[in-house]
């Protein structure tokens, strides 16, 4: 994930500095685009990691025939450590989201 978010920012510098088009500082420009960079690479592994979670709550439906009680018993069984404060799950319909944005 590191090499894909430092690729990321390195394409976005390389074209910050090829496109001088407004009346900002090179140095503005480039910081904002980083920062943009930045941001748009999180939402990337929020993403990829809400829907590998996903993917293990299904494993465990396949496995026990029902959903995981609790984020606890998802992380006994996959083995991945997760923090109950970031995420909202409901053991009703398996569905996984994070507490802070339900629309990621």
């Amino acid at each position: 994930m590191n090499r894909l978010k430092i690729s990321l920012i390195l394409i976005y510098l390389i074209l910050a500095f090829v496109s001088c088009g407004d009346n900002k500082s090179p140095a503005k420009r480039s910081g904002d685009t980083l920062i943009d960079t930045y941001q748009n690479v999180d939402k990337f592994g929020n993403k990829i990691n809400l829907q590998q979670l996903q993917e293990s709550i299904r494993a465990f439906y396949a496995a026990n025939e029902r959903y995981p009680a609790d984020i606890g018993e998802l992380e006994n069984f996959s083995g991945i450590e997760l923090d109950n404060d970031r995420y909202h799950y409901d053991p009703s319909t398996g569905v996984i989201k994070y507490r802070n944005d339900d629309s990621k």
